[in-house]
């Protein structure tokens, strides 16, 4: 960006002129402008100004109407968009129909002007519907009308209407389109013909997941990202390893030819639940790490694990801004729409210790559950209406137009970064075989598979656009695939003069130092009587000017008391010592659950309330200058996603002690999915460990069944190979020593 003052009027034409640019391809122009210009169009929080002679009483009554419908189109276009690839007609909208503004047939040559709409027109109302049906009823149907910030829906309309939703790309940013759709198309027939009735749940039908994702990167590093987090289900994921994550061809297919993973130990896992991570490098020659997350066969249960280990990146990072690092989601439709977890973790999204600057989730919506139909899973409109819970904008596109899907991701991501909110592509697709390619969909769906047999790739249609529009021949395709199929050929060579496939290295990164449970499992938690009254004496001692609840200062000259030795030092004190010390060796403690912060049985009292003001103050995070970052959350109402998220902090941060407290220790019944599939599974299945504290606390005090039970018996049953810890502690002293041992010893 050239370094001159934007405000100058003499810039003005220039500055429009790069505008102008942006608008049509935002990564044409350099990255200064693009960061420009994606905060400006926010700023602009006022009407669109026109010029133009003032209108008769008849034409303002015309303009009215088509305001209206330019309204309208915005609002309902979506519901007669093309988005379906194959055979499905939607019928027309009554809210769409001319009779509603005012308007007949014979007024479609009348000047009616533009209706506030940001496309040129002729001025006429048949051109002008022409445009709205071409921005909003093609193959892109928006929902942003919701959105209740106006700066956020002109911002919108200023990147669709100028261009009618259909930007102009070059010759070979087409040819990198189709090589990406060919990439993703040989891949799978490759492993189909090679590799007969093996499970991979192909991306076939879906094929532009791939360069829409190749897009959301490219995108997100011309706006500064740095690193993204990927979370998906096993549907089209060997294609992203292979095609977004670089996993190479001999690495996938030597798993394939049975090679087992050089793993010290552990069950391991399917080939389509494993991560992987990779430093993309954009076609400008910048860098994004990314990272796929594994995943169990529980559909959507990885959600909240991505958005905290996001988070936590971010928290690392000092990304206060939720800037370099960004979650990125990938759902099936049956599963988006019928899964608890997803409206669980999207209500975190901006909830205070969750707020990770948004999510771009994708929708794979190949319109079909396992077997179930869409009126089956839902009887909303889309499967999508559950992310309306946070106003995002919601992007349908067609799967079958490659250049539509590149689009919206790229208006997906620059929406992100500049409003940092969810926001949400559903791709309308299908699926070309069975759930996966050894079952029989013509048991239950014959007439739709029956057109799906015929219906030709969309690597096909595309490429056939293409030679239409004389961007390339058709012996280029044919060049490209026989290229594909070589490389493909090559790393089955590869494959097979191996021995053992890829080793899984758990230690590296912020685990470097740290490994596996060894003969020595203690480690030195005991503390000096000195010290622990000089924490004692911080963490009671009440701020000049704050004004302590008088029940709560007796609760401090009582800790007082325990530390000195006067009376037994109790639960809470127990803890609080723990927490102290942890956080005067630099250890950050972040401390989560329903209540937490004063906790359920009034024992904690971690975060105190003036009694004039209101204004808060947390003890533990004023010890000394150089002490660790202690946090206490009161969490939302839920179990399930709160658990996983703060799996998801441990997992990416072993250094901190990452604590969820349930309310009561059976509450952690409605957490159990991840109790089983991430906290005591994921070392055996990926080698990947977390030192996530579950507090359970319960206790016969006739509350009855459910509150005098943590049913610790589930998880003992869970116990294997040195997986994890239960603990049913008696003393508060056990309580201290073992929240301090969990971080001082050198595994977790």
């Amino acid at each position: 960006m050239t370094p001159f003052d934007v405000s100058q009027i003499s810039n003005v034409a220039y500055i429009e002129q790069v505008y102008a640019q942006f608008q049509d391809d935002p990564l044409s122009v350099d990255d200064g402008w693009r960061a420009f210009f994606a905060g400006f169009d926010l700023g602009a929080d006022g009407q669109v100004q026109r010029s133009g002679p003032p209108a008769s009483s008849a034409d303002a009554s015309e303009d009215r109407g088509a305001i209206s419908l330019v309204n309208a189109y915005r609002t309902w276009g979506h519901m007669i968009a093309d988005l379906a690839p194959m055979s499905y007609q939607r019928p027309p909208h009554p809210l769409l129909d001319l009779s509603e503004y005012g308007f007949t047939e014979e007024d479609l040559d009348r000047q009616v002007g533009s209706g506030g709409f940001l496309g040129q027109t002729d001025g006429t109302l048949r051109d002008l519907l022409d445009k709205l049906k071409q921005t909003y009823c093609g193959p892109i149907g928006v929902e942003f009308s919701e959105i209740p910030y106006k700066s956020q829906r002109e911002w919108l309309e200023r990147q669709m209407e100028p261009i009618l939703n259909r930007p102009k790309y070059t010759g070979e940013q087409c040819k990198t389109l189709l090589y990406q759709l060919l990439e993703a198309e040989e891949f799978e027939q490759f492993l189909h013909t090679k590799y007969i009735g093996y499970k991979r749940f192909s991306v076939e039908g879906a094929d532009s997941l791939i360069p829409m994702l190749h897009a959301l990167i490219e995108t997100g590093a011309a706006l500064d990202v740095e690193e993204m987090v990927l979370g998906m289900a096993h549907r089209g994921r060997l294609n992203v390893l292979t095609h977004v994550m670089r996993k190479s061809y001999d690495l996938m297919l030597s798993e394939f030819e049975g090679l087992e993973v050089d793993r010290s130990e552990g069950s391991g896992d399917v080939k389509y639940h494993m991560g992987f991570a990779h430093d993309y490098v954009t076609r400008d020659d910048k860098k994004v790490h990314l990272g796929l997350t594994p995943n169990p066969s529980h559909l959507e249960l990885v959600n909240p694990v991505i958005e905290g280990i996001v988070y936590t990146k971010q928290e690392m990072r000092q990304d206060i801004q939720h800037h370099h690092v960004v979650p990125l989601l990938i759902h099936g439709d049956a599963a988006f729409a019928g899964q608890g977890i997803v409206p669980e973790t999207i209500c975190l999204s901006h909830l205070e210790g969750y707020d990770n600057g948004g999510t771009i989730h994708i929708i794979v919506n190949n319109q079909i559950g396992f077997t179930a139909l869409p009126r089956e899973s839902r009887f909303t409109s889309y499967p999508t209406d559950v992310a309306k819970i946070v106003k995002m904008p919601v992007f349908h596109v067609n799967g079958d137009d490659p250049e539509a899907v590149v689009h919206t991701a790229r208006m997906a991501m620059a929406y992100r970064q500049a409003v940092k909110n969810d926001v949400v592509i559903d791709m309308w697709c299908y699926r070309r075989y069975g759930h996966n390619e050894s079952d029989d969909p013509a048991f239950t769906q014959p007439v739709q598979y029956a057109e799906i047999a015929k219906h030709p790739t969309t690597a096909t249609l595309y490429g056939n656009r293409l030679v239409a529009q004389n961007v390339l021949g058709q012996n280029d395709v044919d060049e490209m695939r026989q290229e594909i199929r070589t490389r493909l050929e090559d790393g089955q060579a590869e494959a097979r003069s191996k021995t053992t496939a890829s080793r899984v290295a758990p230690f590296s990164g912020r685990w470097q130092g740290l490994g596996k449970a060894g003969e020595n499992r203690s480690a030195k938690t005991a503390v000096a009587k000195k010290k622990l009254i000089d924490i004692a004496t911080k963490a009671t001692t009440v701020p000049e000017g704050f004004n302590i609840y008088r029940k709560m200062q007796r609760l401090l000259d009582t800790r007082i008391e325990m530390v000195n030795g006067k009376t037994p030092i109790d639960w809470g004190c127990a803890e609080m010592l723990a927490f102290g010390t942890l956080l005067a060796e630099g250890v950050d403690v972040r401390l989560a659950g329903q209540d937490a912060q004063r906790g359920t049985f009034s024992h904690r009292h971690s975060v105190w309330h003036d009694i004039k003001n209101g204004k808060l103050h947390a003890p533990l995070a004023f010890l000394s200058e150089d002490q660790g970052i202690f946090t206490a959350i009161n969490t939302m109402l839920s179990e399930l996603a709160v658990l996983g998220f703060e799996y998801g902090v441990s997992y990416a941060n072993p250094h901190k002690l990452t604590i969820w407290e349930a309310q009561f220790g059976d509450f952690a019944n409605g957490a159990q999915a991840i109790m089983d599939q991430f906290i005591s599974s994921s070392e055996a299945k990926w080698q990947k460990m977390s030192g996530l504290v579950m507090l359970l606390p319960h206790g016969f005090e006739g509350q009855g069944p459910e509150h005098s039970s943590a049913r610790l018996e589930r998880y003992q049953a869970l116990c294997a190979e040195d997986n994890m810890q239960v603990g049913c502690l008696t003393t508060p002293a056990q309580y201290f020593h073992i929240l301090r041992r969990q971080m001082l010893r050198d595994f977790r």
